[in-house]
């Protein structure tokens, strides 16, 4: 006796011999479908002429990209030398209360705050991508001396003129006088333009 295989059944009659049709159209659709939204969502915001003007941009920080051989978005823009030959010298410091002074007429009014410190200043301002100044030296953007490890240290005893201008322009003045015999140790800035 031999044995003989059996003749197996075409391909289309076996059992379990694969996936219907649909499924693998079904699957291409979805990876089309997630690759189109994968795109989609790529798109940013551009002009009022693309396809994508609806999409909302990106929370704008004010930070815009350096030129070649400047500090990048964020940095500081002072370059602080050994021999500090970079850092705001010192004013006479100024007598009397921490107080604000308001002077103007129908141009407008000007108001500086006067706020005496034994080392430094943290401020609190809004919008925070505001550039500071000292002594008409930039110093940085405030988010940079905002929080308690991060304050700006004033490198002597003496007066300084702290201005804060917004991007938008507006801008706010203080004196803020660092001695040792000050009430505190560090002056809070907090101010909206």
């Amino acid at each position: 006796m031999t044995d003989r295989i059996p003749d197996l059944p075409p391909p289309d009659e076996a059992a379990g011999a694969g996936l219907p049709r649909w499924v693998p159209v079904l699957i291409g659709l979805i990876l089309v479908l997630m690759a189109g939204l994968a795109v989609y969502t790529g798109m940013r915001y551009r002009d009022d002429r693309t396809l994508t003007s609806h999409v909302k941009p990106r929370r704008d920080r004010g930070m815009t990209p350096a030129p070649p051989g400047e500090p990048g978005a964020g940095a500081s823009l002072v370059m602080h030398g050994s021999e500090g030959d970079s850092t705001p010298s010192a004013n006479e410091p100024v007598q009397g209360e921490a107080r604000a002074v308001i002077t103007g007429g129908r141009g407008g009014v000007e108001s500086i705050v006067r706020i005496w410190a034994r080392r430094g200043m943290l401020l609190e301002i809004t919008p925070a991508e505001a550039m500071v100044y000292v002594n008409e030296m930039p110093i940085g953007h405030a988010r940079q001396f905002d929080t308690p490890d991060e304050i700006y240290d004033f490198p002597a005893p003496g007066s300084y003129n702290v201005k804060v201008v917004a991007p938008d322009g507006k801008q706010k003045t203080y004196v803020v006088t660092a001695a040792d015999d000050a009430a505190q140790d560090v002056a809070h800035i907090k101010t909206a333009l």
